[in-house]
């Protein structure tokens, strides 16, 4: 959010929108090839945009078997990076959704990508502040097998609660949220689990500045979660406390804490071994770990940024793609399983982007690791590496090819994934590559010609080929001759922390 930024005039466009994708999606999903790749390229649009995207694209290979058959889809989408700040209403909205259509009928209606906007109403600006934000993405059932409507969870993250701030000093806040949130899943896939549930919490946060780049701060954080169906799942709960330091100027951006966690999970059914025999009871499991977090973003050069991000956190499959909003620079997230334990995860990352007048090269690597506290055969190691070459060939005609390499590995034994056994040490390698070329028509229209491939090892191949249209509603296209604006420490699209709106950090000055 850019205080004092130009104010988007389709606000009715976007709460159509904001309203329509809280109906929790029934339809199945699938994805696009190279559309992390395409997510990434279209974090380059200066400050706030948001388009609607619509095209034909056609696959060699819908079923994403070893023999599959071809199809057309139709597609209809919204994509972009929008945010407002207001007297009383602030707004953010990061969206890479469309909605399909099978033409030959090898699946029904469907949305596919993912989406997150936040509302925040400031009944008492600067005091009390009501917070709505809804999350759409999907999860993998089975995360060694192909992605595709049968393989895929669609989820819907809904969360809202009030927010107070105080500020005892200019130069210190306190924030206090409580949050209730309630997240609901739906897949056809026969061996899916339900993650629905209900989550109540609350965060606490006390911000002390030193000056205009640099502050610390600490703060706690609690949640609990009741799943619907605890048959397959347990009901736990996660608290967690840390410290950190901030420092932001206009070439650093550094965020590094540390602090513990806890992980209780309820109603664990345990064989006790006593006097009169064994005999089966349910007992709370505690987990503990410490947590911290690394976060650098630097301006190496004027035309150069370089970022390395490392973590590691308790979180689960649900809340695991939100915390993606607030890193240094985007990251390109693994698939996720869709499973509704808490696990620990540990992330590390290096990205490096060059930009010159007329050419960006984005190069990314990064390494998940999740370790899961009651079903240890789910731990897993995802690695990921991807390069995208941005260039401009003429004022009208800019051209992106990016390759992305992913592989998934069981770490834990032998175990049964979505009802399916599974043999201990798979492991999935799948290579993506996306060559775009955009045509910016007008101001606000472009057209843009799409081939991608992707190959997932033993599993299928695949090809598209497409076009698409996408269509300014807020800011326009980026302009002729200037694709490029001047690198900043952050990207635009992680300029904000989930329920952070601008305008809450304390003043330096007494």
């Amino acid at each position: 959010m850019q205080p004092g930024g130009p104010r988007p005039r389709h606000r009715g466009v976007l709460a159509v929108w904001l309203a329509l994708v809280t109906v929790p999606a029934s339809a199945q999903v699938t994805l696009l090839t190279g559309q992390s790749l395409l997510s990434q390229s279209a974090s380059r649009y200066p400050g706030n945009h948001l388009a609607v995207d619509a095209g034909l694209i056609y696959t060699d290979n819908v079923q994403r078997t070893e023999n599959g058959t071809g199809q057309t889809l139709l597609l209809l989408g919204l994509s972009g990076d929008t945010s407002r700040e207001g007297t009383r209403l602030d707004y953010r909205l990061a969206s890479n959704i469309a909605l399909l259509k099978y033409l030959g009928g090898a699946y029904g209606n469907q949305p596919t990508g993912y989406l997150d906007g936040t509302l925040f109403f400031k009944f008492v600006p600067n005091f009390f502040t009501w917070i709505v934000r809804e999350t759409y993405t999907q999860l993998q059932i089975n995360p060694y097998a192909a992605v595709t409507p049968d393989n895929l969870e669609n989820v819907n993250y809904i969360t809202t609660g009030p927010r107070f701030t105080i500020r005892p000093t200019l130069r210190t806040s306190v924030t206090l949220d409580a949050l209730y949130s309630y997240l609901t899943t739906s897949s056809s896939a026969p061996d899916r689990v339900s993650l629905d549930n209900h989550r109540y919490g609350g965060d606490l946060k006390i911000d002390r500045a030193f000056s205009e780049a640099a502050s610390l701060y600490i703060k706690g954080e609690y949640e609990k979660v009741d799943f619907k169906d605890q048959v397959d799942n347990n009901n736990f709960a996660h608290a967690s406390a840390s410290a950190g330091y901030k420092l932001h100027d206009a070439r650093t951006v550094l965020d590094i804490s540390g602090g513990y966690s806890q992980v209780r999970v309820y109603d664990v059914l345990t064989a006790v071994v006593g006097p009169g025999g064994s005999r089966e009871t349910r007992q709370t499991e505690k987990f503990d770990t410490p947590i911290w977090t690394f976060d650098l973003s630097r301006l190496i050069t004027p035309s150069q940024r370089v970022a390395l991000t490392a973590s590691q956190q308790f979180t689960d499959a649900a809340a695991a793609f939100r915390l993606g909003f607030d890193q240094a620079v985007p990251t390109i997230p693994p698939q996720r399983l869709a499973n509704g334990e808490a696990f620990k995860q540990r992330q590390f990352g290096l990205h490096w982007q060059f930009q010159a007048s007329r050419t960006s090269v984005i190069v990314a690597v990064t390494e998940f690791q999740e370790r899961y506290v009651m079903t240890t055969a789910n731990d897993r190691d995802t690695k990921l590496a991807d390069v995208l070459l941005t260039r401009q060939l003429s004022p009208a005609l800019s051209g992106e090819v990016g390759v992305s390499y992913q592989h998934q590995e069981q770490v834990g034994a032998a175990s049964s994934i979505g009802g399916t056994p599974t043999s201990a040490g798979q492991s999935a390698k799948i290579l993506s590559a996306v060559a775009n070329l955009r045509w910016q028509v007008g101001e606000r229209l472009a057209v843009h010609f799409l081939y991608a491939h992707s190959r997932q090892n033993g599993v299928y191949s695949d090809n598209q080929i497409g076009v698409t249209a996408s269509w300014a509603l807020i800011g326009a296209q980026t302009p002729m001759g200037q694709p490029f604006p001047a690198l900043t420490p952050l990207s635009p699209a992680s300029t904000q922390a989930p329920y952070q709106p601008t305008g809450l950090t304390p003043s330096p000055r007494d």
